[in-house]
C-alpha cells in the first residue's frame, strides 16, 4: 500500500494562472473601469496597445473587444488545469517546500514503520 500525498504548488509556478487567471483579472479591470467611466477608459487594454499597437495597429477598443471575447477561454483553461486531482494552491513559496519536506519525511517514517510491520510479520511466522 502506498501513500498518495498531494503536495501544493506555488499559484506562479501554473499554467492556469499565467494563461487563465492574469488575463480573467487584467479583462476584469477593464470591464469595472469601463463600467464606471466613459467608453475608451480601459486602462489595460491601453497599456497593451501601447505596446501591439506599435506593431500591429491594434486600438484599445480593439483589444478591449478581443480581451472579452477570449474571456470564456480563460475559465475553461483554469477548469482544465483544475479538473481531476489537482494540486492545492499556496501563494507562499517557502510553505511549498516546507511541505514537500514534511511530505517526504512523512513518506521516509511510513515506510519505515511499513519495514518494522513486514519484519515482526516474518519473525511471528516462524
Amino acid at each position: 500500500m502506498d501513500v498518495k500525498t498531494i503536495a501544493p504548488i506555488f499559484i506562479a509556478k501554473t499554467r492556469s494562472f499565467w494563461l487563465g487567471i492574469v488575463p480573467a483579472v487584467l479583462t476584469l479591470i477593464d470591464v469595472i473601469v469601463r463600467a464606471f467611466t466613459d467608453a475608451g477608459q480601459e486602462p489595460v487594454a491601453a497599456a497593451i496597445s501601447a505596446v501591439l499597437g506599435q506593431i500591429f495597429g491594434w486600438t484599445p477598443d480593439q483589444i478591449h473587444s478581443a480581451m472579452v471575447a477570449l474571456a470564456p477561454i480563460y475559465a475553461l483553461i483554469v477548469a482544465q488545469q483544475r479538473s481531476g486531482l489537482a494540486r492545492p494552491y499556496t501563494i507562499n513559496l517557502s510553505k511549498e517546500a516546507q511541505v514537500v519536506q514534511a511530505i517526504e519525511d512523512g513518506r521516509t517514517a511510513f515506510d519505515a514503520g511499513k519495514q518494522i510491520g513486514e519484519a515482526i510479520k516474518r519473525a511471528g511466522g516462524r
